[in-house]
């Protein structure tokens, strides 16, 4: 059965480059439903969301489509962080 989505949570690192390393058991499922490219944020500060590219080209999509007022977009742009990257997953350092 074909997983849909990410479920729990697995320890991550950042190394000395300041790199997210993204545990393995969710960099080959991410690749292979939503490609390499993703979108990471933190709510916190102490943990990240990661968002595969087009599913956060999705999620702007919505939120631009809302009035500025609205209290689902209001509520997301006062909870995201300024801390935001694009970046792409490093596939071919996944092990075989």
């Amino acid at each position: 059965m074909e997983q849909k989505g990410l479920r729990g949570s697995a320890p991550a690192r950042i190394d000395e480059k300041g790199r997210l390393k993204i545990p393995t058991i969710f960099r080959g499922l991410i690749h292979d439903q939503h490609g390499p490219d993703l979108f990471v944020t933190s709510l916190t500060g102490e943990c990240v969301r990661i968002y595969p590219m087009p599913v956060w080209l999705h999620l702007e999509r919505k939120l631009s489509e809302m009035p500025a007022s609205h209290p689902a977009r209001l509520k997301f742009l006062d909870r995201k962080s300024t801390r935001l990257n694009s970046s792409h997953t490093d596939i071919s350092r996944m092990p075989s």
